[in-house]
């Protein structure tokens, strides 16, 4: 069974729900609606990584999170920090955040050598390295091609790995998502190749991460779809990663993938 991370963008601009959440009472609404929808965890998110998205400072990136990540971290709720910075990264692991979600793969300016001490202190704790094509915030310009990506990203894995293996970090504390949408391409081709050769990438890497949910490769290839009707095209794809078992889905609408996932198994149960 997959665990499946809700998305809590605290942000004005984020491509699917910018501004809906910036308030705290809203955000934590939010967040308990996913988790009383079937969210595993919740990944919240104080900087958009839309391709239009701007750098807000770090102060107001950890103002956005802190009220959400303080309110639930007491609760028990477990909370994955969508962050690329390594000071708000280390401000939510010292407030309890287990699961740090990087856009770039750990590559982004600043000391990380407080990630050996705190993974030594909080064993539980997990990092997830993401393929971004330029390493940043997603861009729309690529040069990956359908015939390349899965080699590409498989470098990019095996780079970060070695980089934070050698940072004495646990190689079972690493988690991989390959980026879809435009971290990948334009293209969105090359999204769906990746889609397709999801089982070359588990050879490697088996705990994998991956959030196709209302992402414009979707709505490209069904005529320009807008956001909100991108829905029966992400579940689509969510039972696609049922099938080949990924083990982290990250998505907006936690009920709809619950009860898919439901029906799912029962479908492939036998007497």
């Amino acid at each position: 069974m997959a665990e499946i991370f809700g998305i809590l963008n605290i942000t004005t601009d984020s491509f699917s729900d910018g501004g809906k959440f910036l308030n705290p009472d809203d955000a934590i609404n939010q967040g308990n609606k996913l988790l009383q929808e079937g969210a595993d965890w919740l990944d919240v998110s104080g900087q958009s990584s839309n391709i239009n998205a701007s750098l807000v400072s770090e102060e107001e990136e950890w103002r956005r999170v802190e009220p959400i990540i303080r309110h639930f971290v007491p609760k028990g709720v477990r909370i994955s920090l969508d962050s690329f910075r390594p000071e708000i990264q280390k401000k939510g692991i010292e407030a309890g955040v287990r699961c740090i979600n990087d856009i770039t793969g750990f590559t982004y300016e600043g000391d990380r050598d407080f990630l050996s001490s705190y993974i030594k202190k909080h064993p539980e704790l997990k990092l997830i390295i993401m393929h971004s094509h330029n390493r940043n915030i997603a861009k729309s310009k690529s040069n990956l091609t359908p015939e390349k990506v899965i080699r590409k990203v498989q470098t990019f894995f095996r780079d970060r790995r070695s980089d934070l293996v050698s940072m004495d970090i646990p190689e079972s504390a690493l988690y991989f998502d390959p980026g879809m949408g435009f971290f990948l391409s334009e293209d969105p081709m090359v999204s769906f190749r990746v889609l397709q050769e999801l089982e070359i990438l588990k050879l490697e890497f088996p705990r994998l991460m991956v959030g196709v949910s209302r992402k414009s490769f979707l709505g490209n290839v069904l005529g320009d779809l807008p956001i909100p009707d991108r829905e029966f095209a992400t579940l689509a794809c969510e039972l696609h990663l049922l099938r080949y078992k990924i083990p982290f889905i990250r998505t907006h609408n936690v009920l709809k993938l619950r009860q898919a996932e439901k029906i799912w198994n029962l479908c492939q149960e036998k007497e």
